[in-house]
Order: C-alpha cells, then sequence, then structure tokens
C-alpha cells in the first residue's frame, strides 16, 4: 500500500507538476487550433485577397453598353481591383458598339478575362475574344458571327477585326474567321457553306476558350489557384438610367415610339385647339431622343434638327398655303434627325418606315373616321367641284360650243370659266386678260380645250 506524504513540502511538488502538465496541455491546443485555423482562412499570410470585378454583358450590344463597360473599366482600376471579368450572355449586336468594348479591354489597366455563361454570338465573339483568358459554362457557345449587311466590304472588315483580336490574344485566327465566312473550310470543323458555332467542349480543343468551369463560383476557385489570391467578387450593374435607356434604343421599342410620336401629332391635326393625341406623341418623342442621348447614342444636335423640321412643316401647313420650299426642307430635317439620334443607318430607315406606314395607315383611318377638321383643312381642299355647284366635266362634242356667245365667270388669266348656253365650262383666252362679266365668243375648239376672245355684246362685237 502506496503512502502520500501530508507535508507541506510533499504537497507543493504534486501541486507544481499538476500546474505544468496544464500549462503543457493549453499551449498544445492553442497552437493546433492556430494550425488549423491558419489552413482553412484564406486571408493568411500565404495567400493575398484581392477583388475581382464582374461586368455583366447581356442582352443586345449596342451603344449604351459600350458605355456602361467603359464607366465600369473605370471604376474598377479606381477601386483597385485585381482582374475584371466580363460576364458574357448576348446574341449579339451592333459592330461598332462592340469595336469600342474591344479597344476598352484592350487598353484596360486591369487584366481581363471573359466568362462565357450562356452564348457569345455575333458582336458578343469579339468582345469575348478581347479578353485575355476565356472561361465557358459546359451549356455556353460561341460563333456565328456573321454580319448584317453581310456585303462583301462590311464582312472582310468584320473579319479583320475578329482574326486581329485573336491573334493579338494568341488564339487560332481560322476557326473565328470561320464563324464569319461560310466559304471557308477547316477540315473536320467546318464544311462549306456553313457558318461556325462552338460548344464549349469544342472552343477549348480548338484553342478558342482557356477552359469550361461550372458556375461563377467555380470560376472564382479557377482564377484563385492560378492567380495565387483569395478572390472578393464585386458586381457592377447598370443603374436605372441605363436600363431605362436601354430599353428605349431597343430594336423593337424604338420605332414604336416613333410611331406613337407621328401618330398623336397626326391625331392632333384632326381636332380643334390642342389636345391629348400632341401631348401624347410630344411625350412618346421626348422619350425616343431622350433615351437615346442617356444611353449616349446621339447628343442635342438630333433634338435640335428635329425640332426645326417640325416647326418648318408647321409653318407650311399654318403659315404657308400650298407645299414647298418649307414643307420640304421640313420633312428632310426630320429625316436628318432621327438619323443622327438612331443607333445605326439601318435602325434609323427601319424606324422611319414603320413610323410613316403607320402614319399614312392612321390618316386613312381618320379621314374615313372624323373626316377633314382642324389643321388637315390647311392641307386638302375642301372645296367639291361638283354639278350641283354648277361645274361640269369637259365631255365629248364640244364643237357644239364653236362660235356660241357667253358670259366669262371668272376672270381668264387667261384660263377660268365661262356661261355658254347655259353651261358652265372651262375656257381658255385668245391670250388677253378678260375681266369676269365681260363676254365672249368661242373661237375654237381642240377637243376639250375651248379658246375665247372677248366681244362687245351678244351681237359679236369685237373688241
Amino acid at each position: 500500500m502506496k503512502k502520500y506524504s501530508t507535508s507541506p513540502k510533499g504537497r507543493l511538488v504534486k501541486e507544481g507538476l499538476t500546474i505544468s502538465l496544464c500549462l503543457k496541455r493549453l499551449i498544445f491546443v492553442c497552437v493546433l487550433a492556430v494550425g488549423i485555423w491558419g489552413s482553412i482562412w484564406p486571408g493568411n499570410a500565404a495567400t493575398d485577397q484581392a477583388q475581382i470585378v464582374f461586368i455583366p454583358i447581356k442582352g443586345t450590344i449596342e451603344p449604351g453598353m459600350s458605355g456602361f463597360v467603359e464607366r465600369s473599366l473605370d471604376k474598377a482600376f479606381r477601386m483597385g481591383a485585381k482582374k475584371v471579368v466580363l460576364e458574357i450572355d448576348t446574341p449579339g449586336g451592333l459592330i461598332d458598339s462592340a469595336q469600342k468594348i474591344k479597344s476598352l479591354v484592350f487598353a484596360s489597366k486591369v487584366p481581363t478575362a471573359a466568362f462565357v455563361s450562356g452564348e457569345a454570338k455575333s458582336a458578343g465573339v469579339l468582345v469575348a475574344l478581347a479578353a485575355e483568358e476565356i472561361y465557358m459554362s459546359p451549356a455556353a457557345s460561341i460563333g456565328a458571327a456573321e454580319p448584317t449587311p453581310n456585303t462583301e466590304k462590311v464582312r472582310a472588315s468584320w473579319r479583320s477585326d475578329l482574326e486581329s483580336a485573336a491573334e493579338a490574344r494568341g488564339r487560332r485566327a481560322d476557326i473565328v474567321a470561320a464563324m464569319v465566312d461560310r466559304n471557308m473550310v477547316i477540315e473536320n470543323v467546318k464544311k462549306k457553306g456553313e457558318i461556325l458555332s462552338l460548344s464549349a467542349k469544342k472552343a477549348v480543343e480548338l484553342g478558342i476558350a482557356d477552359q469550361t468551369v461550372r458556375n461563377r463560383n467555380g470560376l472564382l476557385t479557377e482564377l484563385a489557384q492560378k492567380d495565387g489570391v483569395y478572390y472578393q467578387a464585386v458586381d457592377i450593374t447598370p443603374g436605372w438610367g441605363e436600363t431605362l435607356a436601354w430599353w428605349i434604343i431597343n430594336p423593337f421599342v424604338a420605332p414604336l415610339l416613333l410611331l406613337i410620336g407621328f401618330a398623336g401629332l397626326m391625331a392632333e391635326a384632326f381636332t380643334p385647339g390642342w389636345g391629348v393625341g400632341g401631348t401624347i406623341g410630344l411625350v412618346a418623342l421626348g422619350i425616343y431622343f431622350g433615351g437615346h442621348m442617356m444611353a449616349g447614342v446621339t447628343g442635342w444636335l438630333a433634338i435640335f434638327v428635329f425640332i426645326l423640321g417640325v416647326v418648318a412643316i408647321l409653318l407650311e401647313i399654318i403659315v404657308i398655303p400650298g407645299f414647298g420650299a418649307a414643307g420640304i426642307i421640313g420633312l428632310a430635317l426630320v429625316v436628318w434627325g432621327i438619323f443622327l439620334a438612331s443607333t445605326s443607318p439601318l435602325q434609323a430607315f427601319i424606324s422611319l418606315t414603320v413610323a410613316t406606314v403607320g402614319s399614312i395607315v392612321l390618316i386613312y383611318i381618320m379621314i374615313k373616321v372624323l373626316g377633314h377638321r382642324g389643321m388637315f383643312t390647311k392641307l386638302i381642299l375642301g372645296t367639291k367641284l361638283d354639278s350641283a355647284s354648277g361645274y361640269n366635266s369637259p365631255k365629248k362634242g364640244m364643237e357644239k360650243y364653236l362660235d356660241l356667245t357667253g358670259v366669262a365667270l371668272t376672270p381668264l388669266r387667261p384660263a377660268g370659266s365661262a356661261e355658254l348656253a347655259g353651261d358652265r365650262v372651262d375656257v381658255v383666252s385668245d391670250g388677253r386678260f378678260i375681266p369676269q362679266g365681260s363676254w365672249v365668243k368661242v373661237i375654237l375648239v381642240e377637243g376639250a380645250r375651248i379658246v375665247v376672245k372677248p366681244v362687245q355684246s351678244t351681237k359679236n362685237e369685237e373688241v
């Protein structure tokens, strides 16, 4: 049987051993915790932390988007981002807008990557090729970049843009050229007459894309391992004003706004004073031009030219009789203003065609339903030259009036009307001015043309 000392010295030794053992265990636990924490915490000394900015390239590529990309790249640089990712899902858009985005990406002070989450078609191909790295989701596609209009000149220029971007980033220029040119043939890749479009897997095989990643999280993991940093994602999204502007300049919305604007002003021509139609028309035109200005497509010049054209047309309708130089100049200025405001000449032509055809249909309906009212009476002669008013159209057998005497119903300068044998007939004088109410005699009949000369009275005494 063991015996333990109960002396003060024995108790001190035992307590010292216990405290020492506890301290060793505490130190071991702390070291273990620090090791585990350091292995799972990405912001440790062995790994840096940085921001990665995502810029969405979604929907139609147009001038508003190029302006948004420019502002986003500048913001990414100012916030000290380590990388910018263009998140692409677009069916294409305007070539000149894609070219501007390409130039912006090439000039970016922040390293760039493209992530094709859906599709990169047409103009979207150039945007993707501009980035230094290209990643695609497994279900994504890239290609089908045939231009519209597909003329030889446009096609050659567009093809050279894609080839130069691919070569600058070390990618196969022949593959991207096949996305534009139907006549190209690439063995085991593309036949003649086809436009090349690649799946994500095929794009990686042919060197157009670098790698496929499942989603954004997969992309962040891949970039973190590749760059040796822990990325904190930051999204830059368009503001409500930019979103509204993009909606207004949509190729389907813009023509409708222009049609509503024209139709509203046309409707105002059938009503006295100023009403709802004119107000709606002005609001629609204001939205049309304002949206294009907000999107960076146009400036004040387009609005000034358009307003000047409308003023010229109103002057022609209200002040100046007939339709002459003011009306022609006004129409030309209106057309010019639309071309200045539109995203492209083709879009301007489409918008004007829709607005013009729609306005013609509206005018026809309003004439049938409302008749001639308001300012519209300035454009159309309302007086009817019918038989009830004493007007008769020329008929065959006008020779019966030869040598007859009658009275000039209107001044003959030299054309006018005269009463012959009780009929109101269109006549011309023999070159002289004949006042209204003068006696005249028919001296020549040629078909429907009746020539008269002045006489003193029914006795046929010449003046």
